[in-house]
Formats: structure tokens, sequence, C-alpha cells
């Protein structure tokens, strides 16, 4: 299943992306999944507890666009819960990372996968009528580790 969404963009960021797809060869929509992976997997120092959501600095109404995207159910989640986790809206992760990672994706010989985030998993436990989630992003390096529980 997809799920339609939006992200609001400056037109620096949407420049960068649009060169991007030109340079490569790949859509867009491929660019902004390979680098929002490159933040799943450099995540540790985004996390953020106790404050508020960040959002994009002002600019002007006609420097801004909204880009649609089709994601799936997968996606979408981890991007719901990067926002949780980092304090910043989408659209800032998003920018954040064409800054950050859009020129060593390039560089890189990446094949799109549209599994990407295949090791993605929301478990949910209930223990005494209390909810509990574990979100896994990843595969745990040592499966023995008494801490990785997934049932």
């Amino acid at each position: 299943m997809l799920i339609e969404t939006t992200f609001h963009v400056h037109r620096n960021i949407l420049e960068k992306l649009n060169n991007a797809a030109l340079r490569s060869g790949k859509a867009r929509t491929s660019i902004i999944k390979l680098i929002m992976q490159r933040m799943m997997q450099n995540n540790q120092k985004m996390i953020k507890g106790n404050s508020r959501i960040q959002y994009q600095k002002r600019d002007l109404k006609v420097n801004w666009n909204r880009i649609h995207i089709a994601l799936n159910e997968y996606e979408y989640e981890y991007y719901q819960d990067i926002r949780k986790f980092f304090k910043m809206s989408i659209s800032l992760i998003l920018a954040y990372a064409v800054l950050q990672y859009l020129d060593e994706v390039l560089k890189e010989d990446i094949n799109t996968d549209k599994y990407l985030f295949r090791h993605y998993a929301l478990i949910k436990k209930v223990f005494e009528g209390t909810t509990c989630w574990q979100i896994y992003w990843g595969i745990p390096t040592n499966l023995n580790d008494s801490t990785y529980s997934p049932t």
C-alpha cells in the first residue's frame, strides 16, 4: 500500500534535488528515499528528548514549494518516527538530509531498492495492561545480546 504525502521544500533544496535527479538519472523520489535512509543509518547524533518540534526557518512564500511523494507504509511510519525522535518536522529533516548526505549518496553507485526500510520493525507488547512499543531501526549486530528481545 502506498501513502501519498507532501514535503514543504525551500527552492534551494528543491533545486539541489532536481539537479541531482538530472545528473544521476534517478527519479527525485528515489533520491529522497536514499538520503532519508542515510538519516536512519546515522540516527544516533540526531535523537533529542524533551523539546518541541523544530521547523524550517521562515522565508517569503514564493521561495517554498510542495513536492508530492508516495511512500510505502514502512517508509511513512519511519518518517513519522524520526519526526518524533529528532524533534524536527519531516520537511526540515529532508532539508538537513539533502545538505548532509546528497553528495555522498550521489557519489556511491547505489541501486534503488524499493525495500529500503525492510529492517524497520514496530512491535506492540502489552504487560499487565500497559502498552509498550519497541521500534527497531536496522538489525542488531549481536542477536545473542540479552537486550535484544523482539518477542
